[in-house]
C-alpha cells in the first residue's frame, strides 16, 4: 500500500512539473518540407486539337465517344472551386468554345489558378453528356471530358442492354491526372478570356434547347438586367439513403412552383416567395428551420399518381414502414399515433440542397442554380431583387440541363453595380 502510495505520489509530482515545463516553454513545431517550386510547362508545339474538334466528336446524344489518337488540347481555367458553388470540376476555356472538365478534386483552386493555361492528353478520355433528357420538359445536356462512366463499357460492347446512368467519370486517381493534364503559365489579367454575352434569342432557340454542342454552353458568362420570376425549384430525400430515382417518388419532395403560399409569417421579414426559399441556396441549418417552422407541411410527397392520391404531405402523412422500414404498418392501426411524419424524418436526414431560382433574361428564362454547401448559400437575396423592384447582373458558368438554361452563380451584383452582393458578405 505504501508503495503505491509513493508511486502516485511520485507519478502526480512528474505530471505537475511537466505541466509546469510545457506550459512556460515555447511551443516546438516541426518543419515540413519545402513545397516543390511550380515551374509552368509549355507544350504549344505539340497542340493539335481544340475544344471545338473535341465536341464535334459527340454525334448523338447518349454516346459517349472514347477519344483516340494523340490529341493535346491547350485551354484556360475560367472557373474556381474557392466559394463551393463548383465542385469537383473545371471548366476550361479557348478561342473555340467552353467545356467541363471532370477533374474529380475538391479544393483544386489552389493548383488550378483562373487564368491558367492547361494542356491535356485527351487520348482515351471520354466526351460525354450530363442533364440529357427526351420527351416533354427534355433537352440537351452539359457536354464533359473525364474518363468513361462505370459500366458503358460493357454497354457499348453490346454485352448488356442496360444503359449506365452517367456517360462521364471523374478523373480523380493522381497517376491518370499526372498523365492527362499538365500545368502552364498564369496569365496576366488582361490577357484572360473576358465573360461571353449571349443574347436571349441564342438561349431560348432551339439549337441550345436540342443541339449537341451549343456555343453559348460551358463558357465564362456574364448576364446583365435579370428580373426574377418568383419561381423556384428543389428537391429533397426524405432519406437519400434509400431509392430516391424516378422510380421511388415516394423518397422524394418537391419545392417547385411559382405560388407564394399563404404563410402567417413571411419569412424573417421578407416578401412573400415561393417556399419561402428567400436565400441563393439551402444549407442543412436552413433545411431544417423551414421544416421546424412547418412552411413545408401542407406539399405532397412524391410525382405519381399514387403519391399523390394517397395525400402523403410533409406534415400529416405518417411514415409507412413499406417504404422506410419503420413507423407506421397499415396491417397495425393501433401504430398510427406513435409513426414519424414525413417532416420528422426530413429534419433527422436533412442536408444541404441545391435550389434554382428562375429570372428572366433579355427574353429567355434562365435557371440560377446555387449549391446548399456553397459559401454563399445562406445570404439572403435582397427584398428589392424578390419583389422585382431592382434587377441583378451576374457572372458565373453557362451550363443546360434537360434544355434549359442553367447558370452556375460566381458573382452577383445590382443591375450596373460592381459591388458584390455576395463576396462582400459572407
Amino acid at each position: 500500500m505504501r508503495k503505491s502510495i509513493i508511486a502516485i505520489a511520485a507519478l502526480a509530482a512528474l505530471v505537475s512539473c511537466r505541466s509546469l515545463i510545457e506550459e512556460w516553454q515555447p511551443v516546438v513545431t516541426f518543419s515540413q518540407p519545402d513545397k516543390v517550386a511550380f515551374v509552368p510547362v509549355d507544350m504549344d508545339d505539340e497542340v493539335n486539337t481544340t475544344i471545338a474538334d473535341l465536341k464535334a466528336l459527340y454525334k448523338e446524344h447518349g454516346k459517349p465517344v472514347v477519344i483516340t489518337g494523340t490529341k493535346i488540347l491547350k485551354a484556360q481555367v475560367v472557373s474556381s472551386d474557392e466559394d463551393g458553388n463548383i465542385y469537383r470540376e473545371l471548366y476550361i476555356q479557348d478561342a473555340t468554345g467552353g467545356i467541363c472538365l471532370k477533374l474529380g478534386r475538391s479544393s483544386s483552386y489552389d493548383d488550378y489558378k483562373v487564368g491558367q493555361i492547361l494542356y491535356i492528353d485527351c487520348e482515351d478520355l471520354c466526351i460525354g453528356e450530363y442533364g440529357y433528357k427526351t420527351g416533354n420538359y427534355g433537352g440537351g445536356g452539359l457536354l464533359q471530358l473525364g474518363v468513361l462512366g462505370d459500366g458503358w463499357q460493357e454497354y457499348l460492347d453490346g454485352d448488356t442492354n442496360e444503359v449506365p446512368e452517367y456517360e462521364t467519370s471523374y478523373i480523380d486517381l493522381v497517376p491518370i491526372i499526372s498523365k492527362h493534364i499538365f500545368r502552364g503559365e498564369i496569365l496576366d489579367e488582361d490577357e484572360r478570356i473576358k465573360p461571353a454575352t449571349p443574347t436571349g434569342a441564342e438561349l431560348s432557340s432551339d439549337a441550345f434547347k436540342n443541339g449537341l454542342a451549343p456555343a453559348a454552353v460551358g463558357k465564362l458568362t456574364k448576364l446583365t438586367g435579370l428580373q426574377i420570376k418568383g419561381e423556384v425549384f428543389a428537391l429533397l430525400y426524405p432519406d437519400s439513403n434509400l431509392n430516391h430515382d424516378k422510380n421511388n417518388s415516394w423518397n422524394r419532395l418537391f419545392l417547385s412552383d411559382d405560388d407564394p403560399m399563404n404563410f402567417d409569417e413571411p419569412y424573417e421579414g421578407y416578401p412573400k416567395y415561393p417556399h419561402n426559399l428567400i436565400h441563393w441556396g439551402l444549407t442543412k441549418r436552413r433545411t431544417v428551420d423551414h421544416l421546424e417552422r412547418g412552411d413545408w407541411d401542407d406539399l405532397k410527397l412524391g410525382d405519381s399518381a399514387a403519391d399523390i392520391k394517397n395525400n402523403n404531405t410533409v406534415g400529416t402523412r405518417r411514415v409507412d414502414a413499406k417504404n422506410f422500414g419503420y413507423g407506421y404498418i397499415a396491417a397495425e392501426p393501433e401504430t398510427y399515433d406513435d409513426a414519424e411524419t414525413y417532416r420528422q424524418v426530413l429534419i433527422r436526414n436533412a442536408t444541404a440542397q441545391s435550389v434554382s431560382h428562375y429570372f428572366s433574361y433579355d427574353g429567355a428564362e434562365v435557371q440560377i442554380r446555387t449549391s446548399g454547401y456553397s459559401r454563399f448559400a445562406d445570404i439572403p437575396i435582397p427584398a428589392d431583387v424578390l419583389d422585382g423592384s431592382k434587377k441583378i447582373d451576374v457572372i458565373g458558368i453557362m451550363s443546360r440541363y434537360q434544355g434549359a438554361a442553367q447558370f452556375m452563380l460566381l458573382d452577383v451584383f445590382y443591375e450596373g453595380n460592381s459591388t458584390s452582393l455576395i463576396k462582400d458578405v459572407y
